[in-house]
């Protein structure tokens, strides 16, 4: 080994050193506050565990996951995340993908167009569910008000349980669509134009080079929006606390609210650790099912 490898062997070492020494103070910050309270979370939820007893916490096995899994209340909130999850999924998407193919175009005021885009992803989610508990009002409420401009009849749509759902959805898709609009844009703007260009020469009409060349380019973008999306759209809860309380009966109780009610009314942390790990474990289910099919494609575009 030469001089030369020497000092190269010592730059890269004192490189990795710096390196690890930025970044280990923020790894070690997610490991306390990510990973030691999935842990703990997993360690309780083979216990009963119960905060309102003094009693010494025994071990149960695996009688809180039966417990739990068999609950009417655990089942019920499931089917109501699944109900408000997958119809905002859709709706972001396939809106999101619209505006950042609009913002994609050269038109005037778009700069300013992204940065208003941006004010319902930054707002509190708790604004956000005030907010809409406002504008749902079936006294005050704006929507009506504007109903009422059209000679239509008021209604009470957070009380009824045809339309509460959808307010809900209707709600989380204003709060999240920039969000996926904006992901969308950057991966639109990274395309190579020469693509596009020799598409219209070649006489390809504007669908055409959506189908066949925008929106294969941007599947992976889109896959790994969905999938970040999906994940935090399971975890809604103060949006959801705010504007229906879970109400009216459990027509909104999302899967947290459930965790809420039997964590933090009932300390029942037993049953609510186990809650917790299964839903947990679907997320990781969820996102790996989805890396590999992603790995799967990309081999097969490789091939090709």
């Amino acid at each position: 080994m030469t001089g030369r490898d020497l000092v190269r062997r010592k730059r890269r070492t004192k490189s990795a050193i710096a390196a690890w020494g930025l970044l280990g103070p923020a790894l070690l910050l997610i490991l306390l506050l990510r990973l030691v309270p999935m842990l703990m979370a997993v360690g309780l939820s083979f216990t009963d565990t119960n905060f309102t007893s003094t009693a010494a916490a025994q071990f149960v096995g695996l009688q809180n996951y039966a417990t739990v899994l068999g609950s009417e209340d655990f089942q019920s909130a499931l089917v109501v995340t699944v109900a408000i999850v997958l119809p905002a999924l859709v709706l972001e998407m396939g809106i999101g993908l619209a505006i950042a193919l609009w913002l994609n175009r050269p038109t005037a005021g778009r700069k300013a167009a992204r940065a208003v885009m941006l004010v319902p992803y930054l707002l509190v989610p708790v604004v956000i569910g005030n907010f809409f508990r406002m504008f749902f009002s079936a006294q005050f409420g704006q929507l009506n008000y504007y109903l009422a401009l059209l000679g239509l009849d008021p209604h009470a749509w957070l009380t009824d349980t045809g339309t509460v759902r959808w307010a809900v959805v209707g709600m989380e898709v204003w709060h999240t669509t920039p969000f996926v609009a904006l992901v969308t844009l950057a991966g639109l703007m990274g395309l190579s134009k020469d693509v596009m260009e020799a598409a219209l020469v070649d006489g390809a009409n504007a669908w055409q080079r959506f189908t066949h060349i925008l929106l294969p380019a941007l599947l992976p973008i889109l896959g790994a929006v969905l999938v970040l999306r999906g994940m935090d759209a399971i975890q809604l809860f103060d949006e959801v606390y705010v504007l229906t309380g879970g109400g009216p009966g459990r027509e909104t109780s999302v899967i947290n609210l459930y965790l809420y009610q039997f964590g933090f009314r009932q300390f029942r942390m037993g049953e609510t650790s186990s809650a917790i790990t299964l839903l947990m474990g679907a997320i990781i289910m969820v996102a790996l099912i989805v890396t590999v099919i992603r790995r799967l494609n990309e081999a097969k575009a490789v091939r090709r």
